[in-house]
This record gives structure tokens, C-alpha cells and sequence, in this order.
């Protein structure tokens, strides 16, 4: 009974871990069956076959439980650490179709105070029109792009040894990058919100959450520096 409580926890929480870093979750649950299971009977068989040949008698079969039990042990971490060490993917939950104003993302508009005043941007210095692209345009004007826009960010050197950060664009993960590396990417989503550190944003806090309207054919650049955006150094420029 134990044992299936465990297993049942460890699919649960590797396809957990698995959306986090942007892969399909199935891939993975499947991965901790297969894994736990085939463990599990390969060292039951190699514990029958040692207590056979320690003539163990009626201990032969605590025995092969054990080494059973030890097998789907390795499994269950193995499939943990390859779920919690998955490569950065673009999956997002079917029940998500873009990351945006969804429940399950925490996305409030008014919560996280998207107020002119409070956010600090100079729009003049962004390159957008207050009248053009105010964020409360009207339902008849589409929210994607004909044309996608190019997303750059850099991950500036100083501020890790080592260490990376992880950007994530509308809730999805984009890149994870280390000091003095950069990545560009394309999107077709005229209302954007990239985080750092973590798919949903902080209320007010400028330095790990931007948001921005991307125009046809745009060119946006965004630059971070440990774990902080740096929004002094945005730019955004339309074709």
C-alpha cells in the first residue's frame, strides 16, 4: 500500500516538473511507470537468483522483495531527477491555449497594477503611442500578429559565478542563459509579458516582469543581469 501511495505522489509531482520546464507531461509520468516498474522487477529477479544461489530457502523470497523494493527506488529517483532536469521546452497545457488572462497563470490585470504612474516606463523612451497602443484597445482589433515580432534578450555579465536565469514569455518558458549569453526568438502575440525566475509575475516589481506591445514586424530588446530585468536599457521598435 506504501509503495503505491509513493508511486502515485512521484507521478503527480514529476508531471508537475515536467510543465514547468515547458515539456508534455505524459512523456514523463510514462517515464516513472516504466522506470519504477521495470527497476522494481529486475531486481526482484536479481534478488531470487543471489538467494539461489545462497541456498537461502524459505528467505529466498524476502529477499528478492527487498532487492525489488530497492530496484523501484533507483527507479523512482531516476525518473524524479530527469523530470526535475528537463530541458527547457515550449509545451503548454491544452486548458492554456496562450498563456494569457487564464486562471491557472494567477494573471489579474487590476491585481498586478498595470497603472501609467505606478510601472515607471517612459513610453516615449519605449517608442509606443499612448493613443495608438493604449492596453485597453477595443475587441474588433485582433491580439495577434500578421507579421511576428523578434524578441533579443541578453543575460549581461556580473552578478553569478555560474549561475544562469530562466526568462518566460506570457508564462511559458522560453530560455534558461548564463552571463554574457543572449537568445532571440520570434512571437505573433501583440500583448506580451516576460518574467524572469518564474512563469507568473510579482505585483509591482518592475525588475522581474515587463510587459510590452509588440508591433508588426517589431523589434524588441531586453537585458538582465542576476536575476533583474533591466528596464532602463528596453527598447522597442516597430518596422
Amino acid at each position: 500500500m506504501l509503495e503505491i501511495i509513493c508511486l502515485i505522489w512521484l507521478w503527480r509531482v514529476n508531471g508537475k516538473h515536467a510543465i514547468e520546464r515547458g515539456q508534455n507531461p505524459k512523456k514523463y509520468r510514462a517515464l516513472t511507470l516504466g522506470l519504477w516498474f521495470g527497476l522494481e522487477f529486475t531486481g526482484t529477479f536479481v534478488g531470487a537468483w543471489l538467494m539461489q544461489l545462497l541456498n537461502a530457502g524459505d528467505n529466498a523470497f524476502y529477499g528478492a522483495y527487498f532487492f525489488g523494493i530497492i530496484g523501484a527506488a533507483i527507479g523512482g529517483f531516476t525518473s524524479y531527477w530527469v523530470a526535475k532536469k528537463a530541458p527547457m521546452g515550449n509545451y503548454r497545457p491544452e486548458d492554456q491555449p496562450n498563456g494569457w488572462n487564464n486562471q491557472s497563470g494567477g494573471w489579474n490585470q487590476s491585481q498586478n497594477g498595470w497603472d501609467n504612474q505606478q510601472n515607471g516606463w517612459n513610453r516615449n523612451q519605449n517608442g509606443w503611442d499612448n493613443q495608438q497602443n493604449v492596453w485597453g484597445q477595443t475587441q474588433q482589433e485582433p491580439d495577434c500578429l500578421f507579421a511576428p515580432a523578434t524578441i533579443r534578450i541578453i543575460e549581461e555579465e556580473g552578478g553569478y559565478n555560474g549561475g544562469q536565469d530562466a526568462f518566460f514569455l506570457n508564462g511559458r518558458p522560453i530560455c534558461s542563459l548564463q552571463p554574457g549569453s543572449e537568445y532571440t526568438f520570434t512571437t505573433y502575440a501583440k500583448k506580451n509579458v516576460l518574467t524572469i525566475g518564474r512563469p507568473t509575475p510579482e505585483p509591482s516589481d518592475e525588475t522581474t516582469v515587463l510587459k510590452f506591445i509588440a508591433g508588426e514586424k517589431g523589434q524588441i530588446e531586453i537585458h538582465a543581469c542576476a536575476g533583474r530585468l533591466l528596464p532602463g536599457k528596453f527598447s522597442n521598435y516597430t518596422a
